[in-house]
């Protein structure tokens, strides 16, 4: 009996070293305010990708939003850009809009669910 628990607890320990991780990748845009020239909402889009960066970890997980069903380690932004959307909510009224666009990885723990 003794020898069944044993390796049963040593297949235990065994699947869950071989668990694994798996790296996901993902992107997420935001959008800012409005404002009344291009110049403005790209200097609020850059202002935002500082302020993500500059975010530790948890908070950071909270602003992207992550979704997992496994404990997750590693977050990093990969990359960010900037883009200008133009639009009008009155004739004769243009505002811009800034789209910052955020691509992220982390380590997740694999499921084989």
């Amino acid at each position: 009996m003794k020898k069944l628990t044993t390796l049963a607890a040593t297949l235990l320990i065994s699947s869950s070293v071989f668990a694994g991780t798996q790296v996901v990748h993902s992107d997420k845009n935001f959008s800012t305010d409005a404002f009344t020239n291009k110049a403005a909402a790209y200097e609020a889009g850059f202002d935002y990708v500082n302020q993500l960066k500059q975010l530790p970890e948890n908070k950071l997980r909270h602003e992207l939003v992550l979704i997992s069903t496994t404990p997750t380690k590693n977050l990093k932004i990969k990359d960010t850009n900037v883009s200008i959307e133009e639009f009008a909510k009155a004739r004769g009224h243009v505002e811009y809009r800034a789209i910052v666009n955020v691509d992220y990885s982390y380590k997740a723990l694999r499921s084989d669910n």
